[in-house]
């Protein structure tokens, strides 16, 4: 086992979700911003020193006890010890209880780069990132999402597995539809 690889659980979303979210990053991309080029997630969990087998039959497991999650997309943000901006949705208990959930069992193993995502942190922001800016582009980013933003609904409707070691997904699991 790679103690430096990492593991990521991430939700993923439904495809209107996505062509929104591509739209502002284009907007971005367009004005010279650097967008995130990762597919639109929102990550429950990095986690150091566990092994992938372990953690991808968790994942597993829970993807077939949920119901994909309704969310809404109502502001974005930065944190301020980075050039990350990032949408982000209301919390609402279906989202605050899956990532409790996924973190019963491997808590102690989310412990990279001060984690952002562990449950013993009590610090979770549920984020989405969209960009990272340069010193002098704030104005811009700002003006273009002040412009373009418009609060929207999204569906997560997978949890994905991946590793800082491949580019492809470890795993995805479909979560149970809602009715």
């Amino acid at each position: 086992m790679d103690k430096s690889r990492t593991l990521c659980v991430m939700g993923t979303f439904d495809s209107q979700a996505n062509q929104k979210v591509s739209r502002i990053k284009d907007r971005l991309k367009n004005q010279g911003i650097s967008i995130d080029t990762y597919e639109p997630h929102v990550t429950f969990g990095i986690y150091t020193g566990l092994k992938e087998e372990s953690l991808l039959q968790w994942i597993r497991k829970i993807a077939s006890q949920y119901n994909s999650i309704h969310i809404c997309f109502n502001h974005f943000g930065f944190f301020p010890d980075a050039r990350l901006c990032f949408l982000a949705p209301g919390s609402s208990y279906s989202l605050m209880d899956i990532h409790s959930t996924i973190h019963e069992k491997f808590d102690n193993n989310c412990v990279d780069n001060g984690c952002l995502y562990a449950l013993k942190q009590s610090n979770w922001v549920p984020h989405m990132t969209i960009a990272s800016i340069e010193q002098g582009q704030e104005k811009i980013l700002l003006s273009t999402l002040f412009k373009n933003f418009i609060p929207f609904e999204a569906e997560i409707t997978k949890l994905k597995m991946t590793s800082s070691d491949m580019s492809e997904d470890i795993g995805a699991f479909e979560l149970i539809r809602s009715k």
